[in-house]
């Protein structure tokens, strides 16, 4: 797809990995992957001369944005617009944040309704990092199985809990984590109680989870006043990283749910998107976080070495909010490539 006012082509579809590998070892069936293996897919393609070209290239965000949120030593948050992905996203898709490129398919899996394939909240904080991360709190994906954390003006799912079972109607109780959940993971979308700060997709940001969670109890939703967000655990020897990230977290309900009750294996999303993934002129577009690298200007093409002066950290943007932040090397997200100039 051309974009003519930035005299820069992009794939037409946006998760191609997922079908087309080219034999980079590390992508899974959804066409997620690391970081590194993202450098290799993109080499991949100019190896390949993908549609005749050699210069596909990850797309790159700038050191300085100041439209962003936070812009002081690096700009992520809402309101980047000088990124290549902000692009597409505001400029290609007419986007505003916190709004989804594309949805998810209704689906009803083991008794649970309107699961969604992003992040959800938990209730803990994330000490390690509070004191950098601006009191980043631990989410899960459900996109992928990754337990890590993000600030708290992000905006995410809810999932509400008991503890123990609870043998009421429009609940789904996991034995494994000794956990009662709600059955519609995502109330938020059409039972606000009265919260702000709500987007009309469900997702919200840490504060109003917060809220949301006394007003569900306020209001004792089926009878019940003891609805709370998940916790983490403080040490979680099964995760594949130190410091409770990682993949394969399962010491904790929401980790629990998705690797246990759900079965669900690593890279593996919850549901799938809507049938094409179209948003615009663009297909399978997936309503998640995709990986980008850090160059200047935000026309320069990425290079192993242009990346931020963390060795664990890259750039990302998420097509499920139009939040841009930066994500662990190990994480799995999507990518997709451009190159300069007309197709």
């Amino acid at each position: 797809m051309y974009d003519g006012v930035a005299d820069r082509t992009w794939l037409a579809d946006f998760n191609l990995a997922a079908t087309m590998p080219l034999g980079v070892k590390g992508i899974h069936p959804s066409g997620s992957m690391d970081y590194r293996t993202a450098l290799r897919w993109v080499d991949a393609l100019n190896g390949a001369a993908y549609l005749g070209h050699r210069d596909w290239a990850l797309p790159s965000t700038p050191p300085e944005d100041r439209g962003c949120e936070s812009h002081n030593r690096y700009s992520f948050g809402f309101g980047c617009t000088k990124s290549l992905l902000a692009e597409v996203y505001l400029r290609g898709l007419h986007l505003r944040s916190p709004a989804p490129a594309v949805g998810a398919t209704p689906a009803t899996v083991k008794g649970l309704s309107n699961l969604q394939p992003y992040l959800y909240w938990s209730a803990s904080l994330n000490a390690n990092h509070a004191d950098t991360n601006e009191n980043g709190y631990t989410t899960f994906s459900f996109n992928n199985g990754f337990q890590g954390s993000n600030v708290a003006k992000n905006y995410m799912y809810v999932l509400p809990m008991i503890p123990g079972h609870v043998a009421i109607a429009g609940t789904v109780y996991d034995p494994a984590a000794n956990v009662t959940w709600l059955a519609n993971a995502n109330l938020a979308a059409s039972e606000r109680f009265g919260v702000a700060e709500i987007a009309p997709s469900g997702a919200m940001p840490h504060t109003a989870a917060r809220l949301w969670i006394a007003a569900l109890n306020r209001a004792r939703h089926l009878g019940e006043s003891r609805w709370q967000l998940p916790p983490t655990v403080a040490t979680d020897p099964t995760c594949s990283a130190k410091d409770n990230f990682g993949f394969g977290c399962v010491g904790s309900p929401l980790g629990s749910l998705y690797y246990r009750f759900l079965g669900k294996t690593r890279g593996e999303p919850v549901v799938a998107v809507n049938e094409s993934g179209s948003a615009g002129p663009f297909r399978h577009v997936q309503p998640y976080l995709y990986w980008a690298c850090h160059a200047a200007p935000s026309s320069a093409a990425c290079h192993p070495d242009q990346e931020l002066p963390s060795h664990v950290f890259a750039w990302s943007f998420s097509f499920g909010n139009g939040f841009q932040g930066t994500t662990m090397y190990a994480n799995e997200l999507y990518v997709t490539a451009y190159h300069p100039g007309r197709p």
